[in-house]
């Protein structure tokens, strides 16, 4: 989970006022002209409080047809500008994979000051965070709790980069190492010292149930790597445990440069690295245990 590199808004108020022209509905065009000086107020509102967004204030933007009018731009041509434009550089960094939870493929974007109750950031780029679906399913129009308590990272100014809060233990009878591999990923939250962000990061992987999910996704990266060694139809014990080796030290050196050393993927190959696991999987996979599928 690292930090993202805030998009390009320089544009944005000129981008609301092609908004307005190109609409094709006269109510619409209409509602939105006359929102057009609070929106733009409220875009400078949301940059002086972009590191503190609880306190950015409640919507004028009431009525359920004025929402309406400034959703209907949040449209496929407005998604695809932001890719190409002014979220680029954040599509990069986050290389196709979800930031919120740092496993799924990009597949909508989100927006993290909820449209629904902040209408006026429906088109403002640093409201919007590109995410999988089962995040964005999840997160919905979470954005505080009853205490004006954020409740999600904001990968534009939270930084968690290097607190080593997460943990990993990998349990298995090297007799039978297909069956009995147990994945188990835990967070000890005290080692974030602000309890500001501690409590939006415990929250965020609460919400998000991103410890179960870390538990499934890891078992299925060990069973990819098993299939693939299983898969060679040399199983000269030597040759073996060079492709095991280059497969965990590969995966563990290149996602720790994409994602960090708090990344769950990260940790697993380290956590692999460090007990050998190599090793007991070679040797399961080159004895007649070890039976193709």
């Amino acid at each position: 989970m690292k930090k993202l590199t805030e998009p390009v808004n320089t544009e944005a108020v000129s981008m609301l006022d092609d908004m307005i022209k190109r609409k094709k509905r006269e109510d619409y065009a209409k509602r939105l002209s006359a929102y057009r000086d609070y929106i733009v107020r409220r875009y400078t509102v949301f940059e002086k409080k972009k590191d503190i967004l609880e306190n950015v204030g409640s919507s004028k933007i009431v009525t359920e047809e004025d929402k309406d009018a400034i959703h209907s731009s949040f449209n496929t041509s407005f998604k695809k500008r932001m890719k190409e434009k002014e979220l680029k550089k954040v599509y990069e960094e986050c290389e196709g994979v979800c930031p919120y939870c740092g496993n799924g493929k990009i597949e909508e974007v989100d927006h993290y000051v909820p449209k629904e109750n902040y209408p006026e950031f429906t088109l403002y780029p640093n409201n919007l965070i590109p995410l999988c679906n089962k995040c964005n399913k999840k997160k919905g129009d979470k954005f505080v709790d009853t205490r004006n308590e954020r409740q999600f990272i904001n990968f534009y100014s939270d930084c968690i980069d290097d607190i080593p809060f997460l943990n990993v233990e990998i349990d298995f009878d090297p007799t039978d190492i297909k069956r009995t591999t147990e994945v188990k990923y835990t967070a000890d939250f005290s080692k974030i010292l602000d309890s500001r962000l501690r409590k939006i990061v415990k929250d965020h992987y609460k919400y998000l149930d991103l410890l179960c999910r870390y538990n499934e996704a890891a078992a299925d990266e060990i069973s990819e790597l098993l299939s693939v060694l299983q898969g060679q139809p040399d199983r000269e014990k030597s040759r073996v445990k060079i492709m095991a080796d280059g497969w965990i030290l590969g995966k563990r050196d290149s996602q720790r440069l994409k994602a960090g050393s708090n990344d769950w993927k990260y940790l697993l190959y380290e956590k692999l690295y460090a007990i050998k696991y190599a090793d007991e999987l070679v040797e399961y996979v080159c004895t007649n245990k070890a039976v193709r599928k």
